[in-house]
This record gives C-alpha cells, structure tokens and sequence, in this order.
C-alpha cells in the first residue's frame, strides 16, 4: 500500500511540474543562464541557448572568467509576449577587466523563444554601457595590441 501511495505521490508532482506557467518557466531559464554565466560555467549556461545560436554564444562569452570577472549580474526585467512563444529579459552586469581592474558595467538584451517544454537564448545585444562585455578577449586583445604599438614609439 505504501508503494502505491508514493508512486501516486511522485506521478503527482510530475503533472503539477509539467504544468508550471510559463512566466515561471522563462523566469527559472533566465535566472538559471545568468547564474551560470556569473560563475564561469559558460558550459552549463551554453545548454539554455537555442542551438543555431549556441556557437555564438560561446565565442562572444570566452572571456568570461579569464579576461574579465563579474562582479555583479542584475536581472532587472523579464517580459513574456502574450504568445508564450517569446520573452525578452534585461540584464545589467557590473564586470571587470583583468588586464587593467577597472569596473565596467553593460546592460544586455537577451531574446528567448519557447523551446522544448522551456525557453532558450536566441540572442543577446548591448543596449547600454561598455560593450566589450560580449567580446572580453578581443577587446583585450586589442588594448594589448594598442599597448605594445604605444610602448613601441
């Protein structure tokens, strides 16, 4: 009887998670990616981009963790069309680069679309501030190079 009771218990909780709203959904998709991003596990964060666009994401994130640090990650709105289909998240960064420890900060438009029971990453521009965040490493690429043409003369 007791089987009985928890497998009743556990298929119960399956239904009620499956049905979980999709402001839930997209919300749990774009906390989940940005966490993952401020902690270097741009791995972990590349499985909630769509994969068309999963390549991209990976180049334009490279740097993160080796030529610049977060210090802070602020989702500041997440909207959902009235479709479901589609959302649109703002998210500020407050970052450093590692080559000169100066603070930066850069605010980013993610774009999701509904994706296999949840949402996935579509895009992401720069809307406002620095925005050598989604390029770190050639940006500071381009500073060294800038530097060792200036130590040159």
């Amino acid at each position: 009887m007791r089987t009985w009771a928890l497998l009743l218990v556990f298929g119960m909780t399956g239904c009620f998670m499956a049905n979980t709203s999709p402001a839930k959904k997209i919300s749990d998709s774009v906390q989940d990616l940005n966490e993952n991003t401020r902690w270097g596990r741009i791995g972990d964060a590349a499985l909630l981009v769509e994969p068309g666009y999963r390549d991209a994401f990976v180049a334009a994130h490279q740097g993160w963790g080796s030529d610049i640090q977060l210090a802070d990650t602020e989702i500041v709105h997440v909207q959902i069309a009235s479709d479901a289909e589609h959302a649109n998240a703002i998210v500020t960064y407050s970052w450093y680069a590692m080559d000169t420890m100066t603070l930066h900060e850069t605010t980013i438009r993610q774009r999701w679309a509904a994706h296999s029971g949840g949402y996935a990453l579509t895009s992401e521009a720069v809307i406002k501030g620095d925005p050598r965040l989604l390029n770190a490493t050639a940006a500071n690429g381009a500073n060294r190079a800038a530097a060792e043409i200036y130590s040159a003369d």
